[in-house]
């Protein structure tokens, strides 16, 4: 990093959820306080106690897994009709990838223990850089590509990386997001570990039992501000900066006190030269299992201070579930777009929060109210903390 980094913007959002295929559509039915949960229909899995799901109204092609299909669809919305130029190699992608190409491995092995051949050149040619390549191939791009799998944190450590890498001077234009489907594989091991409740999740409520699973991509345009304002782009926000620990605690479970998440809150803020007083939004993990979310409203309070009692929260796995590896990518939009139009997503479902719940987690209803400074929190299994700060874009 240079002593005098590049500021870096954000000139495209796109978006694919259980509630609209487009950006504008999802945003609009969160703040209308819909989710987009419902009975699993995607798998067949009738032994699980728990069947409801966030699933995107889409299916795969013959030649393209649903994750690059909700991928290549997203990157299209961020780009919104822009076509790249310029040195194709300062060009970079970074993605986060959870459960990856998973179904396209299942549905070989389900066709082979039912005596069906399957098609395993399918499998062969897939791995986990796949919607990687695909959106490198669309932009022509031959820079960096960056496939981090990081569980849960994946897809907010890309746009991490891919801030650095601007902010750095190493490249003109990067795409950076997540895509995530549901597959067997990861909801019976959530199911296992007992973390999935059978009713809607309630994040940060007294009766949280655990989270439900969704799908969905979102991908983000990043560019250095000089470049974002002589092409005469459109800015979402700024980008400041990102923090990253480790809790070094437990395999699964975080941190009791929220330690290593503060520091990485901590870390975001001192990355983007911003005071805890000046945060008005946290676009938190918030998965509604019992250890997250207490642990992470102390950590909030941690990293925060005093300043804590006077900024809102908000856990868009109310509205899709938890979607693994896109969930920081997912979080990181509702918190543009809560910069952009100046309201805060409603956390649904919390009518009574749990007492070490204590901040204002934004209950039943969108809020209105001035949002300049934002993080948003991605906390993974093993203890890896990611923070993310965001700024309104004022024009300046």
């Amino acid at each position: 990093m240079t002593h005098s980094p590049r500021r870096v913007v954000v000139t495209g959002l796109g978006l694919v959820s259980s509630l609209a295929l487009d950006r504008e559509g999802t945003w609009s039915a969160m703040l209308a306080g819909r989710d987009g949960l419902g009975p699993l229909t995607r798998l067949h899995l009738p032994l699980e106690p728990a069947q409801i799901a966030g699933q995107v109204p889409l299916d795969p092609l013959r030649h393209q897994t649903l994750c690059e299909r909700m991928a290549l669809l997203a990157l299209e919305e961020a780009l919104g009709g822009f076509q790249p130029g310029g040195d194709p190699a300062r060009i970079g992608v970074f993605q986060g990838a959870g459960t990856s190409v998973l179904p396209v491995a299942e549905a070989y092995l389900e066709d082979r223990l039912a005596g069906r051949r399957g098609r395993a050149a399918e499998p062969a040619h897939q791995g986990p850089c796949t919607v990687t390549d695909a959106l490198a191939r669309r932009l022509g791009a031959e820079g960096p590509r960056s496939t981090i799998m990081n569980a849960c944190s994946s897809s907010l450590l890309a746009l991490g990386q891919a801030w650095e890498r601007l902010a750095a001077g190493e490249l003109d234009l990067a795409v950076a997001g997540s895509a995530e489907s549901l597959c067997r594989t990861t909801y019976g091991g959530f199911s296992s570990l007992k973390a999935v409740d059978s009713r809607k999740c309630r994040p940060f409520s007294h009766d949280r039992a655990g989270l439900n699973l969704g799908e969905g991509a979102v991908q983000l345009l990043l560019e250095p501000l000089d470049r974002a304002l002589a092409r005469g782009a459109r800015i979402f926000a700024e980008v400041l900066g990102y923090g990253a620990s480790m809790d070094a605690h437990h395999p699964t479970a975080p941190h009791p006190e929220g330690e290593g998440a503060a520091r990485a809150m901590a870390m975001a803020l001192r990355a983007g030269r911003r005071l805890p007083a000046e945060v008005d939004l946290v676009s938190a993990h918030g998965t509604a299992t019992p250890a997250n979310d207490g642990a992470e409203c102390l950590a909030i309070r941690r990293a925060l201070g005093p300043a804590a009692d006077a900024v809102s929260v908000t856990s868009t796995k109310s509205q899709f579930g938890h979607t693994l590896g896109a969930a920081g990518a997912l979080g990181a939009a509702a918190a543009i777009l809560a910069l952009r139009d100046q309201v805060v997503s409603p956390t649904l479902r919390l009518e009574e929060p749990d007492p070490l719940c204590d901040l204002d987690c934004t209950p039943l209803v969108a809020k209105e109210r001035q949002v300049r400074v934002a993080l948003v929190n991605a906390f993974a299994f093993g203890g890896n903390n990611v923070s993310l700060a965001l700024q309104r874009w004022e024009g300046r």
